[in-house]
């Protein structure tokens, strides 16, 4: 797996709801109010009591409701700052979402950057109309989302359309021919029959708007009606294509004339493939099997290291690489209570990789299933075939110089063992690396010096029925709780990283290959590829994609920050769990695990092929 996942642990902790509660504002009318999202007024006789909102609460409607209830609404003020060419601040309106629920709130400037943070400042590169999408997700994917648009001084011959498919950027669609060596080289994009879609944006200037527009469809013609556009000011819509073309060459043509007469054209051109079952890996049902019952390794800690030998001892390799950091401890019972915290917090973080909901709705179209072993309805792992149903990722140990191996399989055609002792996910390594990493070592400490099980209040801190949003919770068991909860969610955005990618090996990501004989796999010698993290089954296309290749740790963060806004005065933890949640599926890999996008060949693949990813 790429570095950059390795570090990626940070603190995803709760906001404490406000607990100030008591008379105020003497002679305020009489009534019911909101003050704001997290706590409301009753006024009578002109005396006022106000009553705090729980941390899963929302004052709406003058009364404290589940957040889940709530209209939610994610808006967010846009301005020019005067005293800085072409530089923009935005300011996400206050309210309207529970800040305690918020996994992730990032802005997308539109032009390859990327924002974290309710208040920041970006400086465009070059003047032009830019749409910029602001993306809130809450505790079980719920999100919010609000696009404005910044209009950035753009030139007289400002071309407002945008034409692609399956969101994939007009660099990568094949609507801009190549620039290699030999001169420029068109490519094309294989699509299905049906099931993709048309997306359509259109970045006007409020003094020259698009005022007729029109999509068109190879043979069907004038499509644009089936475009949905979404609400708000921004105009940005897609058509998801329902019904089959036919095989072969087809082109969209996207027409806009504007106000001051300025007619405006983008073409796309794509080929319809027929996609038979070999070729599609959402034809069989995705589900994935994690063992955290193998024993392969003995794991000892030296110092901050974890070193382990390939030789079993009796005990399962995570189990025993946990217990080195403090998170299993003397007590059976609350070993297998955090245990679980542990590997629910990773399927968690994979599903999240995927588009996947905690409960296993495909969200994003990805028909996702993870079992650990010994759930209600877990494979069997003795029932494993490679034509049967389920693949197998197995977690602990180290390996020479990597921390992921897994076999790949184009197409997901087969199903994959990576629970060997040559596969699977090295759970010591990306452990020593946590515990030996300064800032990373210290937000581990307090669990290491207080091992799960040994603080007085563990047992109650672990308790399903224990309320962290309860007002009136004991500061000393809700301190020792969201420890807990806290470093089992830095273990899953590291082990999850990598457990992501070697899954995406094992389902056809990355293809060698320009499309349509793969994903930019092994090419290296394209202006949007970076060579230093591409190689073969790996590519580092523009931003922090799950399949590009490992390299060195700084120099991957440096190119990620330098490509990120961030508020000031930022931890570097909270710096961490920033680049852990940018790690993403590229559009190639997204649109083609959604079933949108196949590829040709496989150029040097085998299904037994094995790949590793470089420390």
């Amino acid at each position: 797996m790429r570095l950059v996942a390795l570090v990626l642990l940070a603190g995803c902790g709760t906001v404490a709801p406000p607990v100030d509660a008591g008379p105020t504002d003497a002679g305020a009318p009489d009534g019911r109010r909101c003050l704001d999202d997290a706590r409301y007024e009753v006024c009578a006789g002109g005396v006022c009591a106000t009553t705090p909102c729980r941390g899963d609460e929302l004052c709406d409607g003058a009364a404290c409701v589940p957040w889940t209830e709530a209209e939610l609404r994610c808006d967010f003020h846009l301005g020019r700052v005067a005293a800085v060419p072409r530089q923009v601040l935005v300011e996400v309106d206050p309210g309207g979402f529970p800040r305690a629920q918020v996994e992730a709130l990032r802005f997308d400037f539109g032009d390859g950057f990327a924002g974290w943070g309710e208040v920041l400042r970006h400086t465009y590169e070059a003047p032009g109309v830019y749409l910029v999408t602001l993306d809130v997700r809450f505790t079980g994917m719920r999100t919010c989302r609000s696009r404005q648009l910044a209009v950035i001084d753009p030139p007289a011959d400002h071309d407002p359309l945008r034409l692609t498919v399956d969101a994939i950027p007009e660099l990568l669609n094949g609507s801009i021919p190549l620039e290699r060596g030999a001169g420029p080289e068109p490519f094309v994009l294989w699509l299905p029959r049906q099931g993709f879609t048309v997306d359509v944006e259109v970045l006007e200037a409020p003094d020259d708007p698009v005022t007729a527009l029109t999509l068109t469809a190879g043979p069907l013609g004038d499509v644009t009606d089936r475009v949905v556009f979404e609400a708000g000011d921004a105009r940005v819509g897609r058509w998801l294509v329902d019904e089959p073309f036919g095989d072969g060459l087809l082109t969209f043509v996207l027409t806009g004339t504007t106000a001051s007469g300025a007619a405006h054209r983008r073409e796309l051109t794509v080929q319809i493939v027929e996609l038979p079952p070999e070729r599609d890996p959402i034809d069989a049902p995705i589900v994935w099997l994690f063992r955290d019952d193998v024993d392969v390794f003995t794991t000892r800690l030296e110092g901050d290291a974890l070193l382990s030998a390939a030789t079993p001892n009796g005990l399962p390799d995570l189990v025993e690489e946990l217990a080195l950091i403090g998170a299993q401890g003397p007590d059976p019972a609350m070993n297998a209570t955090y245990l679980r915290w542990i590997t629910d917090a990773i399927r968690r973080e994979v599903y999240r990789t995927y588009g996947v909901a905690p409960d296993g709705t495909a969200l994003d179209g990805i028909p996702l299933t993870i079992h650990w072993t010994g759930e209600p309805d877990a494979p069997d792992p003795a029932a494993f075939r490679a034509d049967g149903a389920f693949s197998m990722m197995r977690f602990g140990g180290t390996f020479d110089g990597f921390v992921g191996f897994s076999e790949i399989s184009p197409w997901y055609a087969a199903r994959v063992d990576d629970s060997d002792v040559e596969h699977g996910v090295a759970t010591a390594r990306l452990a020593g690396i946590l515990t030996s990493t300064p800032v990373v070592r210290d937000v581990l400490a307090p669990l290491r010096a207080t091992p799960v099980g040994t603080h007085p209040r563990d047992a109650e801190a672990l308790d399903p029925s224990f309320d962290r949003y309860a007002l009136d919770a004991d500061p000393e068991l809700l301190e020792r709780h969201e420890l807990l909860a806290s470093i089992a969610r830095y273990l899953a955005l590291v082990f999850a990283s990598v457990t992501a990618h070697e899954m995406g090996h094992a389902m056809g990501l990355m293809p060698n290959g320009v499309p349509p004989d793969g994903f930019f796999g092994d090419v290296t010698d394209v202006p949007f590829v970076n060579p230093a993290r591409t190689n073969s089954w790996h590519a580092d296309l523009p931003g922090l994609n799950l399949m590009q290749a490992g390299g060195d740790y700084l120099d991957v963060v440096d190119e990620a920050i330098a490509r990120l806004e961030l508020p000031r005065g930022v931890d570097l933890v909270r710096i961490a769990e920033i680049l852990a949640l940018e790690n993403r599926l590229s559009p190639y890999s997204r649109a083609y695990m959604q079933g949108r996008l196949t590829y040709a060949t496989a150029r040097g693949s085998s299904g037994g092929l094995r790949v590793g990813c470089a420390y």
